[in-house]
């Protein structure tokens, strides 16, 4: 058993070694760099109420950044590890398969060890999963489906056990394991949901339900399916009458054309998983408006022909039947009539690929490999390394933002977001012209695109053209009225030229749309503190704290506005913490210092004030000769 999981861990570390360096890229700037959430994991109440329905994954990213801040060889070694335990899991069950009631005697069950040990490396080397183990974000998906094989596995387990009247011990440990798994799947992403009617399909497809007793192991297992829908109400996460997370604007497609462009979506799916090439970031996947549509038709008819030869097969080929219908059941939670803003994405085949690798597997070797078992290897293994050889090459393009994106709208050249995101890309290596090239085009292609006008703004702020930067944000508060960004970037010009009104109602409407608007705090109580209504000051720069500003001049400047209100004690709490923040910024010392002096107490004073010096702070000669006079240190 050592032996199986040593060749899939060696071929998964082989095809995914480079890219332990990658970049954080797209939505792990959102769910990761800047999310405060995160960034305290003692903090279970604050990571939970992020994203409940994905307690575990965000969990994972805070034991991440607790472990190594943003080094992104943390983030990838943890992918990488949780795919290839999802692989050792898919070969596992493959095993288990072989010893079920069904199979056992089944014409191909003499190649059980080969079929699972093919089938856990193509599951591993397949291009498609790239998305879902390089991608940092995505971990969602892979970790999910990794609860989801070894919750399955462990159930199929314990089931065999107490068949085989084992030890009473023995059954039941794999059982509770297998409820424990369950329950992690479904705080690790929504896709989890169908868990229980894959354990029910696998329980007619391999296992003998009609026994009374067996149903009574399976009730807890079907009762978890409305945990993820109980979880999202009771914590108000969703709102279900629009179908979206509350965090969240609901997604531009209805329910009826997002299930309509599903049926093109899922035979275009069934392509990738046996011709993986021209993969793409960002797909531009035209929306389906009627099921009349030819393309929408035919799809539809495919589909109906896939499932019912699955069915047909059922009898005889039972295990290729069986990761037919596994394949398109886990693809529902995210291709059904429920809308997501993006129609596809390859991180969504992530656990389908587990079906499509026992199918392509065990369809070789029911269909060859029982009459020539070596051809069906060498074939086999001529499929697992070109399947190697994409994944380590579309690896390549998740190396940093700009070539990513560079290879998006090089294959979306319409795709406004694809310009949009390799503009930002640009725009943080510096590159402003390239930069507002692409918000330009992106703006070209959708007049409508909010985020394109907000991007522009930003590179015309840099340059120092402030009336089209202001211009642009405005644009993008017409086009999305919520977009707290664009009123807090209009902020700062307005407060950069001294418009505090309209720099305060800027901000204000920022944090209204986003409550943990840190830097929108920041700013509000420095305003305030220059107008010298300092108990306001005081309030916005700890509304600041309180959301997770780790901002060290935050600290800095409640302190001076609790010194300018004589609450010498509090600055120097505050100065004492923003030291603690940042050991090297050699203003805080100076601060800290002035107010020791102030407190008598000279000999902290003397030791700051020196701190500041080697830090190369400047300093006051005439407070260093007044505190030499107070502390009786003149020469």
């Amino acid at each position: 058993m050592r032996r199986g999981f040593y060749i899939i861990a060696g071929l998964g570390l082989l095809v995914y070694i480079n890219t332990f360096f990658c970049s954080f890229q797209f939505d792990d700037t959102p769910s990761i760099i800047d999310n405060h959430f995160i960034k305290n994991i003692s903090d279970l109440q604050n990571i939970w109420n992020f994203w409940p329905c994905r307690f575990i994954t965000y969990l994972s990213f805070a034991l991440n950044y607790h472990l190594h801040g943003l080094n992104v060889f943390g983030y990838h070694l943890f992918n990488l590890s949780v795919h290839l335990a999802s692989g050792f899991f898919v070969w596992w069950l493959v095993l288990l398969t072989f010893s079920s009631p069904f199979m056992k005697e089944d014409k191909i069950a003499k190649h059980a060890g080969p079929i699972a040990l093919f089938a856990g490396l193509v599951f591993v080397a397949h291009p498609m999963q790239t998305e879902a183990v390089t991608y940092i974000v995505q971990r969602a998906a892979s970790m999910a489906a990794l609860f989801y094989l070894a919750s399955l596995s462990l159930y199929v387990k314990s089931r065999l056990l107490r068949d085989e009247k084992s030890s009473s011990i023995q059954w039941k440990f794999y059982y509770i394991a297998a409820a424990l798994t369950a329950i992690a799947a479904m705080f690790t992403k929504e896709i989890a949901i169908t868990l229980p009617l894959m354990i029910l399909l696998y329980e007619f497809s391999f296992l003998n339900p009609r026994k009374n007793s067996n149903w009574k192991y399976m009730i807890p297992f079907l009762f978890a399916v409305f945990i993820i829908p109980a979880t999202m109400l009771m914590t108000k996460s969703v709102n279900f009458q629009e179908m979206h997370r509350t965090a969240e604007g609901p997604a531009s497609i209805s329910p009826i054309h997002y299930l309509f462009t599903q049926f093109r979506v899922m035979v275009t799916y069934v392509r990738f998983v046996f011709l993986p090439i021209n993969q793409n970031i960002d797909y531009d996947y035209p929306v389906s408006k009627s099921f009349f549509e030819f393309s929408v038709l035919s799809c539809f008819f495919l589909l109906i022909i896939i499932l019912f030869t699955a069915k047909r097969l059922f009898l005889k080929y039972r295990l290729v039947s069986f990761s037919i219908f596994w394949f398109f059941l886990t693809l529902l939670p995210e291709s059904s009539i429920f809308p997501i803003q993006d129609v596809i994405f390859e991180h969504r085949l992530y656990l389908p690929l587990a079906g499509y690798s026992i199918f392509l597997v065990s369809g070789v070797y029911y269909f060859w490999g029982r009459n020539n078992m070596r051809g069906a290897a060498v074939l086999l293994t001529i499929v697992t390394v070109c399947y190697s050889v994409l994944t380590c090459q579309r690896n390549k393009v998740w190396k940093d933002e700009i070539v990513l994106w560079d290879d998006a709208v090089r294959k979306s050249p319409h795709k406004a977001r694809a310009y949009n995101n390799r503009g930002n890309a640009y725009g943080k290596a510096d590159n402003l012209a390239l930069a507002m090239s692409d918000f330009k085009k992106a703006v070209e292609l959708d007049p409508d695109y909010a985020d394109a006008y907000y991007n522009r703004g930003v590179s015309y702020g840099q340059n120092g053209n402030f009336i089209q930067a202001m211009s642009d944000y405005s644009k993008a508060i017409e086009k999305k009225p919520n977009h707290a960004q664009a009123y807090y970037s209009r902020g700062v010009i307005y407060d950069k030229h001294g418009d505090f009104l309209q720099a305060i109602s800027d901000y204000n409407k920022a944090v209204g749309i986003k409550p943990d608007y840190a830097d929108a705090f920041i700013n509000l109580g420095a305003i305030y503190a220059k107008k010298g209504n300092f108990d306001k000051a005081i309030l916005e720069f700890t509304k600041a704290i309180e959301a997770g500003s780790k901002d060290v001049e935050v600290y800095e400047d409640r302190g001076s506005v609790y010194a300018q209100k004589g609450n010498f004690y509090a600055a120097m709490s505050d100065f004492t913490k923003a030291i603690e923040i940042k050991p090297s910024y050699a203003e805080t010392y100076y601060d800290r210092g002035v107010f020791y002096y102030h407190l008598e107490e000279y000999d902290k004073a003397w030791v700051d004030v020196h701190k500041a010096q080697d830090l190369g702070g400047v300093i006051n000669p005439q407070f260093i000769k007044a505190l030499k006079q107070a502390s009786g240190r003149e020469e």
